[in-house]
């Protein structure tokens, strides 16, 4: 509802008059109003929605972390994709330890050495491709949290609307009960009403006033709400409180064909991919890892000058996977329920998420229908039968309570009109998230 929503007890602005004798003071006064206004909008700064959903998506901690994540696992695969370092082997062997002589022994030899460790086999590929899918599955995170993000400030600006509207409805209904103690009034020293009804009508007045206070407090805890969606501590400009219009909604079967597209659905299936690629890592833990050892020995000639031939040595180590029942086997176990969780916790999203949508659905067209209702027929006949009632009472036809019924059930129902627009927001921004739409 982009218009404020009309009270038929205020003068209309027809029957207020100016009187002026000469055009060019009205047109100066007109051109400063405007200069003045002017002025006024440039220098108040004033946040839309689109500015606000800015605001929150850059300064969202999550929407980071899960970046921050994506990165990390991604460095973490390219790591993972390479062969341990090799290992520098120096130092003298077979040296005599009586006399420490190097050319003593024949055999004393100082050696250089290179060994090179080499993983399982596929051991190298299903590390680094499970890494790759954890950082997958974060790039699709971060897409989740951004569409969370601008939901959440969207609800959040329409939970602000919503008390900001209910608050000018309240004031106006005060204005129109400050008419009805005058009516009231007016009625009881014409001798056709009584005291009774200026007291009620003062009630009422002071129940709205503390009805107004209540809306108040709410609509503070709504901004206070949309400032930690923003970022920030507190909200210095001012809101655009006019209804957003949001993008025209896919129909359900559109929104229920992109699910398996869904950032959402993506994460889980990206972590179901990294707990099989988890199982190939398992099992590559069962081949035999190994190691290759190059060395060359230098010996030095012996006491009596003589040159002794530099030996060379080459070596390959083999791991022995013999008894796998303890640690190999328990791994792959291990990993084959997590791929088994993974895919039940796929499943279940699955099921929430379609619940989500025709619920949500539901909401949304039950919200459309009644929004027509009250702007077609609700509104319109509350509005007429207060002004007839109150028509009847000053013609002495009916009693004041019976008008201030009238007036309740029109303030009632101008709320209502609002919390009904606001209900089908919400449901749109619900399903657009569901939708996976930005």
């Amino acid at each position: 509802m982009n218009g404020k929503i009309r009270s038929s007890f205020f003068l209309p602005a027809s029957r207020l008059s100016l009187k002026c004798h000469h055009p060019l003071p009205i047109l100066g006064a007109l051109f400063l109003i405007c200069i003045s206004c002017t002025a006024f909008a440039a220098d108040s700064g004033i946040l839309s929605l689109s500015e606000a959903e800015m605001m929150a998506l850059s300064n969202d901690p999550t929407t980071k972390e899960a970046r921050a994540q994506q990165e990390s696992f991604k460095e973490k695969s390219v790591a993972a994709n390479t062969w341990p370092d090799p290992k520098l082997n120096m130092g003298i062997v077979n040296i005599s330890a009586n006399t420490m002589d190097f050319q003593k022994e024949p055999m004393t030899q100082a050696v250089v050495g290179i060994t090179q460790a080499f993983p399982p086999w596929g051991a190298v590929g299903a590390k680094s491709g499970q890494l790759q899918s954890m950082a997958d599955a974060m790039g699709q995170e971060a897409k989740n949290r951004r569409l969370m993000t601008l939901m959440g400030v969207r609800k959040s600006w329409l939970d602000v609307y919503q008390q900001y509207q209910s608050i000018k409805i309240v004031k106006e209904s005060l204005e129109v009960f400050s008419q009805f103690i005058g009516v009231t009034q007016f009625q009881y020293r014409a001798g056709r009403g009584n005291q009774q009804d200026v007291i009620r009508a003062q009630l009422e007045q002071n129940l709205l006033e503390d009805q107004l206070t209540d809306t108040e407090a709410k609509y503070e805890s709504a901004v206070a709400e949309l400032a930690r969606w923003l970022g920030v501590s507190k909200i210095n400009q001012t809101l655009n409180m006019t209804l957003p219009d949001f993008t025209k909604l896919p129909a359900e079967p559109e929104i229920l064909s992109s699910l398996e597209r869904h950032p959402a659905v993506m994460v889980r299936k990206m972590r179901v991919t990294a707990a099989e690629n988890g199982v190939n890592y398992a099992d590559s833990q069962s081949n035999p890892g190994w190691a290759l050892r190059v060395a060359y020995g230098y010996r030095a000639d012996n006491n009596f000058g003589q040159p002794r031939d530099d030996l060379l040595t080459a070596m390959l180590t083999f791991d022995l996977p013999l008894f796998t029942g303890k640690r190999q086997d328990r791994l792959v176990s291990a990993s084959k329920s997590e791929v088994t969780a993974s895919k039940q916790a796929l499943d279940n999203w699955r099921r929430e998420i379609k619940m989500r949508i025709e619920k949500t659905m539901a909401v949304y067209n039950r919200a459309v229908e009644r929004v027509q209702l009250y702007q077609g027929s609700v509104l319109p006949h509350s509005e007429q039968n207060t002004e007839a009632t109150l028509n009847a009472y000053k013609s002495g036809v009916t009693d004041f309570n019976v008008l201030v019924r009238a007036r309740l059930t029109e303030l009632k129902s101008q709320l209502q009109f609002i919390k009904l627009n606001v209900q089908r927001a919400k449901a749109q921004v619900e399903l657009l998230y569901l939708a996976g739409v930005d």
